[in-house]
């Protein structure tokens, strides 16, 4: 703000100090105490005096001159300041919502491989254990042929009843024919 002195300030609007608005015209009115300019309030029209008791006080009061277009070009240029700020704001949101609907998706592939992962390892493990119990069966049967198998050399003797057959697969013995 740029404040002069009444007399100073060019034809126009004006504001002083106190926030009051006026216009100054290109007029002076001559009186006998000597020539004054022409002032008026904006809100009343009524003559501007602004609390001065004399035409020199008056004369010297501070008021700011407004030039409206001046201000008006640069709040347009504030304006168009604003929306390129806007528009590069807006710009870098949509990139950052990108990165944010990528990550998301990331997340989401990351999330499923773990589910797949998971039930592979279950699936896994169903076979290991159904693999730990055929493999204890199968021990256990080797075990009990190997014991079979002693008693037959100890006895030098081989019966049918004392051959047993692995489960699941046909008795090697078996021709179908009793005797």
């Amino acid at each position: 703000m740029t404040f002069i002195t009444l007399n100073e300030c060019p034809p126009g609007i004006f504001r002083t100090e106190d926030g009051t608005y006026g216009f100054k015209s290109e007029y002076h009115t001559r009186t006998s105490l000597g020539s004054k300019c022409d002032a008026y309030c904006l809100d009343s029209g009524e003559y501007f005096a602004g609390g001065a008791e004399s035409i020199e006080e008056r004369a010297a009061l501070l008021v700011e001159p407004i030039d409206f277009l001046r201000d008006q070009k640069d709040f347009v240029q504030q304006v168009r300041d604003a929306a390129g700020r806007a528009a590069q704001l807006s710009s870098a949101l949509d990139e950052a919502k990108a990165a944010h609907d990528r990550t998301r998706d990331k997340l989401r592939d990351a999330e499923a491989a773990k589910r797949d992962a998971e039930n592979q390892r279950k699936f896994f493990e169903s076979r290991l254990t159904t693999a730990e119990r055929r493999l204890e069966q199968a021990q256990g049967s080797a075990m009990e042929l190997r014991g079979r198998l002693l008693e037959i050399r100890g006895n030098r003797m081989v019966r049918r009843g004392d051959l047993v057959t692995a489960q699941g697969l046909p008795d090697p013995y078996d021709d179908g024919v009793p005797f």
